[in-house]
């Protein structure tokens, strides 16, 4: 890049191809020829780069690492990695659970998710925030789920349900500022709708595999509550406080109850912690 297209895109604060104001001391040229052709350069630099604002990198790139995994790791590997309730002491299966899915239909279809619902959420707020949503909400969900329902998990619908929430939080910051927030709303309930809906019939039937409705559910509570917390307003919002105030204290409620009757549960004997140990068939719940 020459020098003066250099000093063209410093000019544009707005990045929109005109200029809106230029700094003392700075020449941009006084030809209006030259000034159309720099309009141009900068335009075609915008289309060129823009397409790659609505890829989701940081979610992306776990759902690259999940598909490197799912292709090479043996499964002696992944049981080191899935949640397993008689091993809760091992602290890095809270978060490698997510990493392990069942089958290429289960893996594909949490990647789907998690990439889908990540992609405004990226652009409007960031990557690292986002990522933490979704590793947290992946966290929160297996500690509910080993709270009410311990047995072997595995998959990041946890983290995806985080997702899928967080976009409700961003829509309640952002309302008046929020493109398509009328499609985003509408896609957002018929998606809750449908999953509670095929959630209730898969628990009621007893199908296999067994979906951990307790995973999802506290991964989306977690999605929403941190939303409150972390993200930003793009206007001034009245509530702005409150909601920052109601996602801390709930979220920090609800992870202190989480670690308590995990404590609690570790120190009951084995004997009555798994009374039906010996007859019981343990299932995989995938989330």
């Amino acid at each position: 890049m020459n020098i003066h297209k250099s000093i063209v895109l410093q000019v544009d604060y707005n990045n929109k191809g005109y200029f809106m104001s230029t700094p003392i001391g700075t020449t941009t040229g006084s030809s209006s020829c030259s000034h159309l052709e720099d309009k141009k350069y900068l335009m075609s630099e915008k289309k060129r780069t823009s397409h790659f604002r609505y890829v989701p990198i940081a979610i992306g790139g776990v759902s690259i690492f999940q598909i490197l995994l799912h292709i090479n790791a043996t499964a002696s590997f992944n049981r080191h990695l899935r949640f397993e309730p008689t091993k809760r002491l091992e602290l890095w299966r809270y978060v490698t659970y997510m990493f392990v899915h069942d089958d290429w239909s289960h893996l594909v279809l949490n990647v789907f998710i998690q990439c889908v619902f990540a992609t405004l959420l990226e652009l409007n707020q960031g990557r690292l925030k986002i990522l933490t949503i979704y590793i947290l909400g992946g966290l929160n969900g297996v500690l509910g789920a080993a709270c009410l329902h311990p047995d072997l998990i595995v998959g990041a619908s946890a983290g995806g349900y985080a997702l899928l929430s967080a976009n409700m939080a961003d829509l309640i910051l952002n309302f008046e500022t929020i493109p398509y927030k009328i499609y985003r709303t509408i896609s957002i309930c018929i998606l809750i709708l449908f999953d509670i809906i095929y959630d209730v019939t898969h628990v009621a039937v007893k199908q296999e595999p067994l979906v951990s409705w307790q995973a999802h559910f506290f991964g989306g509570l977690t999605g929403i509550l941190l939303g409150f917390v972390v993200f930003n307003s793009e206007e001034y919002c009245k509530l702005r406080r409150i909601y920052f105030w109601i996602g801390s204290i709930f979220y920090l409620m609800l992870l202190l109850c989480f670690i308590v009757l995990l404590v609690q549960i570790e120190r009951c004997p084995q004997n009555d912690q798994h009374r039906t140990h010996s007859g019981r068939k343990y299932f995989i719940y995938l989330c």
